[in-house]
């Protein structure tokens, strides 16, 4: 977690948890186009990154649907794509994705995810 009076290289504003929660995602502006079920690498209340085979240019919106433990259903988040970082050539991308517009649930969540996190380190 970030310090924000820290003058280390930590740039986070957020506890990152590594989860491996499954999600599905899509373009927002394309919700009928569903893309694959992937894995999440790690999550924050800032944002979150995730496993995909494709990637998309910095600034593309996305809605992100997730399980997780800690509701019956599935929780959207959006946000916006900060990066796609190639790790396997032309084949996997981690997704670096800011999040936006976040409903009460989806914050939620986040809060239960950073404290589970929180009380297993």
């Amino acid at each position: 977690m970030n310090v924000p009076n820290n003058p280390g290289n930590e740039r986070r504003r957020h506890i990152r948890v590594d989860r491996n929660f499954i999600l599905t995602y899509f373009v927002k502006s394309t919700p009928t186009v569903k893309n694959e079920i992937t894995q999440l690498r790690n999550i924050s209340k800032g944002g979150l990154c995730f496993v995909a085979t494709q990637s998309f240019p910095a600034t593309t919106d996305l809605i992100i649907e997730m399980r997780t433990p800690f509701t019956t259903g599935t929780v959207i988040f959006e946000g916006i794509v900060l990066e796609s970082r190639e790790r396997i050539r032309n084949l996997i991308y981690d997704i670096r994705l800011e999040f936006r517009n976040l409903q009460p649930l989806a914050m939620e969540i986040l809060e239960k995810i950073e404290q589970y996190g929180s009380n297993r380190r």
